[in-house]
């Protein structure tokens, strides 16, 4: 997918970004007393040695500070948080940052402490300052998806800042170049002895075939020759598709291509769920939920010429480790756990900008660009009460969000920035090109729950125990209970 039509068109204001960028270092004076403070992150993430080397930076230009890296299980990371905090006076160690999952932040917000309106304009010299909020400030210098995430309205009703993420990370297709060269020459030797295609129809075929698909259109015209099947038995898959619980990631992979669809997957106060609802246009009445759901089902229907995945076929990754499947969907964070799984494929592993169903060439249709935003966001937990040390960790989380203070994450993670201007250390440049269209929608309290209920709806449709409105309906039904049991929304 060519750069150009990824080239951001928004204006931002180049002296806040400047001054974020370089200002990683707190400029309050250093307190007497040493403060000790317990960054809670998870396994899932980076490294303990990555961590622990972001907090002595810090540190060495912040003599009143001592931050201790936690490291726990990210099964459970958040739920001993919580346990932690509310035994806090028993529990030596309990976080005064938490990392958490993005989506978590309206499950967890109760328990955390947001931004001062001042934590940028406190850590900038006089001549430096902007006289914006830190809300205000965080939905200039973020990527939309980034500041959408983390603006959350307090018990007030105002929209404050809960946490800072230092990565954007996002959906994107996997190759595997080896099989995507086999199926060229198989189609090659194979033609030799049928000569059913031309020159001309032979070579176009392999232009499909090795440029990475660039729209859904163009991805299902190279799926019949990188599918091996007999009858409903699949050897080789073109793409993991279709099913739910044998592809990681299938609910996001789906909410993604209703977003690209044009579904609002919920209202605008955040207390239904709307991806079921059908909208009506000047001559014709749509499903757009409906429709995306349909399509991602064909990959998994026999009868269908894009059938190429099924409930029996392994674990979407294992099977792109094992050479099973040519194409998966996944984040980038997929690549490090592929790689040491599976070392030999390290040469043959292209990543390309997430398919998407307008033609991302074209400068008319940049708003129905989409793909699906994850970020682990650093917190400030209110459990202590103690606003001195409060704002010391919030000072260390702006640090996180600095260009200074994101730099060895991200190029250990090997992530882009979750900053506009950034420096994005993403392996493959398709995480750098796609970041500014990620996109990620309320959850509300129950965001696990949220997709599991994603997972039965693409099961119950794709084995037929409801007609895919059906299914799409109950899901709606069940993810509206649990936004409208959510006290806590995202800030406008």
């Amino acid at each position: 997918m060519p750069k150009a039509i990824f080239k951001k068109i928004a204006i931002f204001s180049l002296t806040a970004l400047t001054l974020f960028a370089l200002s990683g270092c707190s400029l309050n004076k250093p307190t007497q007393s040493k403060i000790t403070l317990y960054w809670w992150t998870t396994r899932g993430d980076a490294s303990q040695e990555t961590l622990e080397a972001i907090a002595k930076d810090y540190m060495s230009n912040n003599k009143g500070v001592n931050i201790v890296v936690v490291s726990k299980d990210p099964r459970v990371a958040e739920q001993e948080a919580l346990e932690a905090l509310a035994a806090h006076q028993s529990v030596e160690n309990a976080p005064d940052i938490l990392t958490v999952r993005a989506e978590n932040l309206p499950w967890l917000a109760p328990q955390l402490v947001p931004a001062p309106d001042n934590l940028f304009s406190s850590n900038l010299k006089k001549n430096q300052k902007t006289g914006k909020t830190t809300t205000e400030l965080v939905a200039e210098l973020f990527e939309p998806a980034a500041a959408k995430a983390v603006t959350l309205n307090d018990p007030s009703g105002k929209p404050k800042v809960y946490g800072l993420p230092m990565a954007l990370d996002s959906l994107a297709l996997y190759i595997n170049r080896d099989l995507i060269d086999k199926a060229v020459e198989n189609l090659r030797t194979e033609n030799r002895f049928t000569q059913n295609l031309s020159s001309d129809e032979l070579n176009s075929i392999k232009k499909k075939l090795q440029t990475p698909p660039a729209t859904w259109q163009q991805l299902t015209e190279i799926v019949p020759y990188l599918t091996i099947r007999n009858g409903n038995d699949i050897s080789q898959s073109a793409i993991a598709l279709g099913t739910s619980k044998n592809i990681e990631h299938s609910y996001d992979i789906l909410q993604t291509l209703m977003l690209q669809n044009g579904t609002q997957l919920t209202s605008d106060d955040f207390d239904s769920a709307t991806f079921n609802v059908s909208q009506s246009g000047a001559t014709t009445t749509v499903n757009p939920g409906e429709q995306a759901l349909k399509f991602y089902l064909r990959f998994s229907n026999p009868q269908d010429p894009l059938y190429s995945w099924n409930d029996k076929m392994p674990n979407s990754v294992d099977a792109f480790e094992q050479g099973q499947v040519a194409m998966m969907i996944h984040y980038a964070d997929a690549y490090r756990f592929i790689i040491k799984e599976a070392p030999s494929l390290k040469n043959s592993i292209d990543v390309a900008p997430l398919p998407q169903i307008v033609d991302p060439n074209s400068t008319s249709t940049t708003e129905s660009i989409k793909t699906m935003a994850k970020m682990w966001v650093a917190t400030v937990p209110s459990a202590k009460g103690d606003a001195k040390r409060q704002r010391a960790a919030w000072d260390f989380v702006y640090y996180l969000g600095s260009k200074q203070g994101s730099a060895t994450y991200l190029s250990a993670m090997k992530l882009p920035s979750a900053l506009k201007d950034g420096t994005d250390k993403a392996k493959f440049d398709a995480f750098n090109i796609q970041k500014q269209f990620a996109d990620i929608w309320y959850k509300g309290a129950k965001a696990m729950s949220v997709d599991e209920i994603f997972i039965s709806m693409i099961d119950d449709a794709a084995n037929g125990r409801k007609t895919p409105k059906d299914a799409l309906d109950k899901a709606a039904a069940d993810v509206t209970t649990i936004l409208k049991a959510s006290k806590t929304k995202w800030g406008k």
